[in-house]
């Protein structure tokens, strides 16, 4: 939140994107000040199996209105942040999940419990 914040201040005239996938979006209720989230920012929602446009809309349509969010195209990449932190946590690579500079940082800084560079980043 404190982020959309400062960029509304920084950029009051720009359009805002929050970019989500399916589960996200369909969970967004939950989130602390939800309708907030959604005023400072459109939600643009990629479709995930679990999830279809229809159900998204209906969970967020009590949040705000339909125009503040928006749903795009995109190939389905199964990789996730809970697979990529397993894998680091595990000590298992995850270079072909992650750019190599992020795999290389999360390794340095043992983030997820992750190996130093020739570990869980090779």
């Amino acid at each position: 939140m404190d982020t959309l914040r400062a960029l509304r201040q920084l950029a009051p005239d720009d359009e805002l994107y929050l970019l989500l996938g399916g589960d996200q979006a369909a969970a967004l209720g939950s989130w602390h000040e939800p309708e907030e989230v959604l005023s400072l920012a459109v939600a643009a929602v990629g479709e995930r199996d679990e999830w279809r446009r229809e159900e998204i809309a209906e969970r967020l349509g009590g949040l705000c209105s339909p125009e503040r969010v928006v749903f795009f195209e995109m190939p389905r990449v199964d990789v996730s942040s809970t697979l990529v932190r397993r894998h680091a946590r595990g000590g298992r690579p995850i270079r072909y999940y992650v750019p190599d500079k992020v795999a290389n940082f999360i390794g340095a800084q043992s983030l997820y419990g992750a190996s130093a560079p020739g570990g869980a980043a090779s």
